[in-house]
């Protein structure tokens, strides 16, 4: 794993974490703008994702575990009002994270929740990509978020409070 942590990685790695965050920021503006999940007809559209979401848990081909569906169907419909707000809003949160690579380890796990959470709707497709370049970028630590402002403002700030984090990088790939 040495590998993800060299520094002829960094720019690969910002690439595809401002790629991720724009594909995370962009899903949260339109959903933004959409009235059917935040305007006058707020909650359509998450209602109409859950019941797809169940029904796609039953017959000969379901792509939808039956918890899960019971899950949606027990716990997210009920709280359709919140998820309508909660969705869009984490969406476009974990997109500037992302991009400006400030609390990326954040920006990713919750990225990477959302994206597990899609999967198990049923929903495939790009979800797929962001939640594996989500997982790489995980894996490759502070190397994912080296050029970024994670390095200049979050340091200093943990630096300060928790004193077990050096002042000097150790060697790693990054600093060679």
């Amino acid at each position: 794993m040495k590998i993800f942590k060299h520094k002829a990685f960094t720019i690969v790695w910002t690439i595809l974490r401002v790629w991720l965050g724009y594909k995370w920021l962009t899903a949260g503006v339109q959903k933004l703008t959409d009235p059917a999940w935040v305007g006058s007809e707020a909650g359509t559209a998450i209602q109409g994702f859950f019941q797809g979401t169940i029904a796609r848990s039953t017959g000969q081909y379901a792509t939808v575990p039956g918890w899960y569906a019971g899950f949606i169907e027990r716990v997210a419909m009920p709280l359709s009002k919140v998820f309508t707000y909660l969705i869009p809003v984490g969406e476009t949160f974990v997109g500037i994270s992302l991009i400006l690579g400030a609390l990326t380890i954040l920006g990713l796990l919750c990225g990477a929740l959302m994206n597990f959470n899609y999967l198990l709707a049923g929903s495939g497709g790009v979800n797929i990509i962001m939640y594996t370049v989500a997982i790489i970028l995980l894996a490759a630590g502070a190397a994912a978020y080296y050029i970024g402002l994670d390095k200049v403002l979050i340091f200093p700030i943990l630096r300060r409070y928790f004193k077990f984090i050096p002042e000097k990088p150790e060697k790693t790939g990054l600093n060679r």
